[in-house]
This record gives structure tokens, C-alpha cells and sequence, in this order.
């Protein structure tokens, strides 16, 4: 059988998408423009088709050029992760793991998984981020695998190439200061909150304020907002000041300071689901043994 695709048929073709032009593509591989136009004249030879359309203005990709070239940018990025895998185990003698954690799971799940992996040989390198952030890195494939939260109001968008497996609920807590009237009880109703200050994360879209806005507008008012405040342990430190209650997920609010109370909700659960994101590029083996850790720690 002929040569069909290579890695450098692929890498010309995902530049000329990009840059717009032959002769940006070969600068931009350190080509000559006569060795990239004879590159991508035998690539469309060989596989009978044009690929790239070109004009005054420039090289654009037809329909199958782009739909290769899209597919190829794919291919080239599990790729450059494969030869990153080989070289830190040439390096290491081990295998490795790039894990993405937002802070709070980072703190209390991941450390005690990453032990029980480096006792069975794995090496795991930690990425910390938010959400969105190791979303993206995900579809960079610039980590194997990711803790990720999501709710019944926010889900996790689609992910391409990615096994999602629910790993816990985190319920959310109310923070009292130590002496408030409402830490008496085994729950706390909202609804008996309304007329609280409450701390919360600065931004609106934060999650944590989101879920926060959402559970009070179901028990009929609009949570007043004093402090917006983006640190676990400083909204912990300004509870117990008394200047003002808080709701958060239990895992972020571990260790709990002696003088602040967390008490569940009465009624309806404010709840994030925790769930752990893996390419399916990940060698299955890598993928038991990150599960079994995790699970193993809750």
C-alpha cells in the first residue's frame, strides 16, 4: 500500500487553515513555499481530492480540507501528549498523569489518591484551576484527566473524547458564627436567614454565589450581600467575626474552624455534583487505578 497520511501532511494543512495563506503556512513550518506547495500537491494526489483552494487573497481548505484538517489538529495534539508521555517515562521509569483539580477537591480528595498512585508507581503531575480553565485544558488534551463540579442548574457542557464518571455530591453548608441564634438547630431553613448579610465569592458567575442566589430566590427573597470575598478560609475568619453567614459546599469548608458551625439545609438540597473527566486517550490502566484512588478516598 502507497504512503497516505503523516504527521507533516497533517501539520501543513492544519497551518495553511490557520494562517490563511501557502506561503504563511511554510514560515510557519520552516518550509520553503515551492516544498509546502509540492508537499500538499502530493498529499492531494495521493488522496485524489483537492484540499485547499487558493486565490489572490490567499489558501482557504474546501470542505474536505477543512474536516481534515480539524480531524488533524485532533490527531496532532494526542500526538504531542503521547511523546510527552514516552519522554517523562524514559525520564522516570514510571507512567505519568497530568491531573487538573479545582482548589477545594486539589485539597481534600486529590492529595491522599495522589499517595495511594504513588505507591502503585504512577507519577502525577497537578494542574489547579477553575472549572472552565481545566475545560479547556481538557480539550487542549494538555491534561489526561480532570476534577471537574457541575450542578443540576449548571451542567458540565458536552466533551469530546472524554469519559465523565460521577464521583460524589458535595452538599452545600451554612456558616454561622459560633453563639448565632440559628446554630442551635441540627438544619438551617434559608427562608430563616433573609434578614442576614452574606459572604460570598466576588464574581457573580461564581459558582458558589450562583448556587447561593439561586437557593435563596426558591425560598422567596434576595440573599444581601455584604462581603465578596474569593477565600475559603477568609469567609470562614469573617463568619466567625460575625460579620455575616455564608453558604458553601462542604468540601471547601474542610478543616472547619473551632468557632464556626455548619449546619445542612432543612428541605431541598443546594448540591454539586463531583465528577472526574478523562480523555479516552488515556491508557485504561491509568484510568482504573486514578478511579480506584479517588474512590477509595471519599
Amino acid at each position: 500500500m502507497g504512503r497516505t497520511l503523516e504527521a507533516r501532511d497533517l501539520r501543513l494543512l492544519v497551518a495553511i487553515a490557520e494562517e490563511g495563506s501557502v506561503a504563511a503556512a511554510a514560515r510557519r513550518l520552516d518550509y520553503s513555499q515551492p516544498t509546502a506547495s509540492q508537499h500538499l500537491s502530493g498529499l492531494e494526489a495521493r488522496l485524489g481530492a483537492r484540499l485547499v483552494e487558493r486565490s489572490a487573497r490567499g489558501a482557504r481548505p474546501t470542505e474536505l480540507g477543512a474536516l481534515l484538517a480539524a480531524r488533524g489538529a485532533e490527531l496532532l495534539d494526542q500526538l504531542a501528549l503521547l511523546e510527552a508521555d514516552l519522554r517523562r517515562q524514559a525520564e522516570h521509569g514510571l507512567p505519568t498523569l497530568r491531573l487538573g483539580t479545582f482548589a477545594s477537591a486539589g485539597s481534600e480528595v486529590a492529595p491522599r489518591a495522589l499517595a495511594r498512585l504513588a505507591a502503585a508507581g504512577v507519577l502525577v503531575e497537578i494542574v489547579e484551576a477553575e472549572v472552565p480553565q481545566l475545560l479547556d485544558a481538557l480539550r487542549r488534551r494538555d491534561v489526561h484527566a480532570a476534577l471537574l463540579f457541575d450542578s443540576a442548574d449548571d451542567p458540565l457542557p458536552p466533551l469530546e473524547g472524554v469519559a465523565v464518571t460521577h464521583l460524589l455530591d458535595d452538599d452545600h453548608l451554612v456558616l454561622l458564627p459560633r453563639g448565632h441564634a440559628a446554630a442551635a438547630a441540627e438544619t438551617v431553613r434559608l427562608a430563616d436567614l433573609r434578614e442576614e448579610r452574606w459572604i460570598s465569592a466576588r464574581a457573580d458567575e461564581d459558582p458558589s454565589h450562583a448556587a447561593l442566589a439561586r437557593a435563596c430566590r426558591r425560598e422567596g427573597f434576595e440573599p444581601r450581600f455584604g462581603h465578596r470575598l474569593d477565600s475559603f478560609s477568609m469567609t470562614q475568619g469573617f463568619v466567625a467575626a460575625g460579620l455575616g453567614v455564608s453558604l458553601l459546599p462542604r468540601m471547601a469548608v474542610a478543616p472547619l474552624r473551632d468557632d464556626v458551625i455548619a449546619r445542612p439545609l432543612t428541605g431541598a438540597r443546594v448540591v454539586r455534583s463531583v465528577r472526574v473527566a478523562c480523555l479516552d486517550a488515556l491508557a485504561p490502566s491509568l484510568r482504573e487505578r486514578l478511579l480506584e484512588a479517588l474512590a477509595a478516598e471519599l
